[in-house]
């Protein structure tokens, strides 16, 4: 693996980095660039004047600016105004800095309005998808969901030990682990994923360039193992904020989670968890540990106690094999093997079919064929052309979306 990302981005990324990215060489009083519900707001109003953010770059967006900015006045306050806008987007240079030194060091990215941006985010997260994400290692991973590890920074002993285990088991048997990849459970069950031969995604709150030479970190991104991605500045310090908000990047990225350790009522663990049950994601805990008596508490919130048997937290759902090996049928298990079936159903539907041979490329009765189809069209994420299914475009298609 080349450790050079690709210097080109699109034009509609180089319009996101240039609105929203907080280069480290701005001036105390150069323009604050664009909060995520400035950028939302401006992406709508790009998208009911028929323009996309590429389109700012052209000489003649100028003329434009005024009514963009009096569409996003009444939900931004009026602080996105042309002014501002115009002054960000004359950041080239500052953006040709940073490009260079976030390339050379492999860090590549993507925005909303890219096809590469993460299918997972824009159907979970939907506005709320953050508009920038910069990564390092490979993309890949972060369409292969996986099983999200979080807890403490400061583990016990018993935490620790199962958290080896739980990663020498995800490793061993190709399920994906998601973590935060800061110290303690998040750290441990990445790397002893890793050193088992599986792979991990590694959502960070600060410091991407920073965290990419950590050696531990370098190897399984030489070795293609690992990836982590941030939508912060890839040069920005610690902030609370910025690790509470990557919480919910973590489990959008994961098909489920498992709470290893945290404390009731306060810190971020906690506070994903309880989020993440909110918006009714399968979040696991363990529990029975005296010395964490914040994972029981979890439970009361609509957490599940941890099955013993790692290969439980799955259901019988399928994890990764051969790109054109049958999926097993597990009639009464559907419901939760659909999941993490599905991007592979859609892989297969790039070229159209009808049921009957969707049903015999994957290896299944038709009945169950069927009802997944049918609950890939509810989803939007298969198109039907009378009795023929075809995957729909990438959801980065979508302009409201940018």
């Amino acid at each position: 693996m080349t450790l050079i990302a690709e210097a080109t981005i699109s034009d509609d990324t180089q319009s996101a980095l240039l609105l929203s990215a907080p280069f480290r060489s701005r001036s105390k009083d150069g323009p604050a660039p664009l909060t995520s519900l400035e950028y939302n707001e401006l992406a709508a109003a790009l998208h009911a004047e028929s323009m996309r953010p590429g389109d700012l770059l052209r000489g003649t967006a100028s003329a434009s600016l005024s009514k963009l900015a009096a569409r996003c006045a009444e939900q931004t306050r009026g602080r996105v105004t042309p002014e501002r806008l115009l002054r960000l987007l004359e950041r080239g240079g500052q953006l040709a800095l940073a490009l260079s030194s976030w390339t050379s060091a492999g860090i590549w990215i993507v925005s909303r309005a890219d096809d590469r941006y993460p299918t997972r985010y824009k159907r979970k997260l939907g506005r709320s998808a953050p508009p920038i994400v910069y990564g390092i290692g490979p993309a890949a991973l972060l369409e292969c969901g996986g099983l999200a590890v979080v807890g403490s920074r400061q583990p016990d002993s018993s935490s620790q030990a199962y958290t080896e285990r739980l990663g020498r088991w995800a490793g061993s048997t190709n399920v994906q682990i998601v973590s935060g990849a800061a110290r303690g459970v998040d750290e441990t069950a990445m790397l002893s994923s890793i050193n088992a031969g599986g792979t991990a995604l590694g959502v960070v709150a600060d410091s991407l360039l920073k965290l990419s030479m950590r050696r531990e970190f370098r190897e399984g991104i030489l070795a293609e193992r690992l990836t982590l991605v941030s939508s912060f500045d890839p040069d920005a310090g610690f902030t609370v904020g910025n690790a509470m908000g990557r919480n919910r990047w973590v489990y959008a990225l994961a098909d489920r989670a498992l709470v290893v350790a945290c404390s009731e009522g306060r810190g971020g663990t906690w506070a994903g968890a309880v989020e993440a049950l909110k918006r009714h994601e399968r979040v696991y805990v363990r529990t029975g540990n005296p010395e964490r008596p914040g994972n029981d508490a979890l439970v009361g919130h609509g957490a599940l106690p941890a099955p013993a048997d790692f290969a439980e937290l799955f259901s019988g759902a399928v994890v990764a094999e051969p790109a054109e090996a049958a999926l097993p049928l597990v009639p009464t298990e559907h419901e939760d093997l659909f999941a993490f079936v599905a991007p592979e159903l859609i892989r297969r539907l790039q070229k159209p079919m009808k049921v009957k041979e969707f049903a015999e490329s994957i290896g299944l009765v038709q009945s169950q064929a069927d009802a997944w189809l049918k609950r890939l069209l509810a989803e939007g994420r298969v198109t039907k052309t009378k009795s023929t299914y075809r995957a729909a475009k990438p959801s980065s298609d979508n302009p409201t979306l940018f």
